[in-house]
Parts: C-alpha cells; sequence; structure tokens
C-alpha cells in the first residue's frame, strides 16, 4: 500500500496500478483464471488499493491512480497530469 511516488512537500502520492495485479477489467478477465486463488488474491489487491486511498485522503494526501495500460500508451499525458497538481 506504499505509492509508488510520493511528493512530500506538495503532499501527492502517485500509484502505479499493474493491470492484472490490481483487477483492470476483472469481470472478463476473472472467467478466464485457473482458479479461485487469482479472483481473490486481485479482488484482495483492490480492496487494499481503496483503503489506502482512503487512508491517505484522510491524512491530506492528494492520491493520482494510473493503470499500467494508460502509462505504456501515453507516458506524456501521465507526466502532464501529475505536472498540474505539483502546480
Amino acid at each position: 500500500g506504499k505509492p509508488d511516488i510520493a511528493f512530500h512537500k506538495q503532499k501527492l502520492a502517485v500509484f502505479i496500478d499493474g493491470d492484472f495485479w490490481h483487477g483492470y477489467n476483472l469481470t472478463k478477465l476473472g472467467k478466464k483464471l485457473p482458479n479461485g486463488y487469482w479472483k481473490k488474491k486481485i479482488e484482495n489487491n483492490m480492496a487494499r488499493d481503496k483503503r489506502v486511498t482512503r487512508e491517505l485522503k484522510r491524512l491530506g494526501w492528494r492520491v493520482l491512480r494510473f493503470w499500467e495500460h494508460e502509462i505504456e500508451k501515453s507516458p506524456d499525458k501521465i507526466v502532464a497530469k501529475i505536472t498540474i497538481f505539483l502546480k
């Protein structure tokens, strides 16, 4: 539950969520997973993500979460979004 990048002065936490591990399209993917273990693991990760985001916000942090595929597709857009929050 630790941010991938933390800007302490600006209280900005940035998370890069892997598509598989954090449940991007879990509804589709869940049907293809070989057993219940992986679906449960991913659902637990998703629940932890929500708890961590909620706790950081409660502590006055701003939280940005980006999917792995978003960064691969448009890294410049992600950098621009982060830059906006740092100003």
